[in-house]
């Protein structure tokens, strides 16, 4: 595991190194000016065919750190299979039904790059998330389900001044008082939906030197507007260079219900883990940070805001630690890139998991499975992933074959893919993954 770790590391320099030449690439098609200056800092030689040089240089590269991707991968794979295949016997459940595939890890074992496993191979696995423990799993469902019960007339907490009674009319004593509000067995009969008219969102676009083809003010713009019909209530705020105030972005996160960031470099640059702390988020149940994108600015301004920070600082300010921090102020699904990205790569698989999630009407687990996995384009839309609730009616099972043993070992036969592509891996997902977007329940009052 060790050399998987130094291996990552590695991986990690490379593709700083290949972000900042492509910031490099991009400013020497625009800037002629400073064009000796960039040449030096690419280490190439002035000619005729420069930056068609540069750019096949850049693919080659890239090619290169996707190949590096894959070994890492495979090496990782080696090392969790055999935990993955002691499960082979239970694999026939999931077979003939879509699944929902959580992944409970160490934290060693969490700052890897763990989506692009060859997990999604398993029988009809459509939504893949991780977690910390099984109990921060079930708290994410417990924390959600009391706050809908609360909102629907369930009984308040004691207020302060009165008597809490130490047991029921039993006399069992009540170690939670969570467990007087809802029975923990039918937290999942409470699908998590969050409500699109409370959506917010920033996008931290750079003003400056170009760092993509593509902008992403215009991306994200585009995107709204083709999914209007569950969007149109969306607030955002549109900043450049990193231009915001760590209070807005406080008062943002606290008063949505969902939030998602797009932009440059890392959250961390506009708002501190300390100040992150401090916020309850109890009523904001997604997160969508699609940060780490590399540019001029976003590379001096973190240089600059790093700088005096101590050791256990900079620590939280990694993508692990940032999705813990917002799952104990109360986040559901927490989905964050995990390492530095390209401006164009970034809003492309952003904008294309919110519509899917949008147009499909599906989870934000499912869309993210479908983002990565596109389906055939004559193929049927991707049906719920949530929980049936009480009184509905549950789909019908494929009736099993009478002369098959049930008790027959599966064979199901887990193989790595010959090629990896690192952008579609590089968004992680914590927490539950059958997160909808949708209209808030309504208030029926006490029952």
């Amino acid at each position: 595991l060790e050399s998987v770790f130094r291996m990552y590391e590695n991986y990690r320099a490379a593709i700083h190194k290949y972000m900042l030449k492509l910031v490099h690439f991009f400013k020497l098609e625009t800037q002629s000016e400073e064009r000796s200056v960039l040449l030096n800092q690419l280490g190439v030689v002035e000619g005729k065919e420069v930056v068609a040089d540069l750019k096949a240089t850049l693919e080659e590269e890239k090619l290169k750190n996707s190949t590096f991707y894959l070994n890492i991968i495979s090496e990782l794979w080696d090392y969790i299979k055999p935990a993955i295949e002691a499960f082979t016997p239970e694999f026939k459940m999931i077979l003939d039904e879509d699944a929902n595939f959580v992944l409970l890890a160490d934290t060693a074992l969490q700052k890897l790059p763990m989506e692009a496993l060859p997990i999604n191979k398993i029988g009809n696995v459509k939504q893949f998330t991780r977690d910390f423990s099984i109990q921060t799993f079930y708290h994410r469902m417990l924390s959600y389900a009391n706050s809908k019960a609360n909102e629907n007339g369930a009984p308040a907490e004691t207020k302060k001044g009165t008597k809490t009674p130490v047991g029921s009319a039993r006399g069992e004593r009540v170690r939670n008082p969570l467990e007087k509000r809802l029975v923990p067995d039918k937290v999942a009969l409470i699908p998590p939906v969050v409500d699109s008219n409370n959506f917010k969102y920033i996008v931290n676009d750079d003003s400056g030197a170009k760092c993509g083809n593509l902008s992403m003010t215009t991306e994200v713009a585009e995107m709204l507007k083709s999914t209007q019909a569950k969007t149109a209530r969306w607030s955002g705020t549109v900043i450049t260079n990193s231009q915001c105030s760590p209070v807005e972005v406080q008062q943002i996160l606290h008063s949505s219900s969902g939030f998602m960031y797009c932009g440059l470099g890392k959250i961390s640059g506009l708002i501190s883990s300390e100040l992150l702390t401090c916020l309850n988020l109890t009523d904001s149940h997604m997160h969508i940070i699609s940060d780490k994108v590399t540019s001029n600015h976003s590379f001096r301004h973190e240089t600059k805001a790093d700088q005096g920070k101590a050791k256990e600082i900079l620590a939280l300010e990694t993508s692990l630690h940032l999705a813990g921090i917002l799952y104990l102020n109360g986040s559901v699904l927490t989905l964050i890139n995990s390492d530095e990205t390209n401006s164009d790569g970034n809003v492309k698989f952003l904008s294309s998991l919110i519509k899917t999630a949008v147009e499909g009407d599906c989870s934000m687990g499912s869309a993210l499975y479908l983002t990565r996995f596109p389906p055939p384009p004559d193929a049927a839309p991707p049906q719920p992933s949530t929980p049936v609730g009480k009184g509905k009616a549950k789909p019908a099972k494929a009736k099993s074959d009478p002369g098959q043993d049930a008790n027959a070992q599966v064979n199901v036969e887990i193989k790595m893919p010959e090629t990896l592509d690192p952008d579609i891996f590089n968004m992680a997902a914590f927490g539950v993954p059958f997160v909808t977007l949708g209209d808030p329940l309504p208030n029926q009052g006490k029952k």
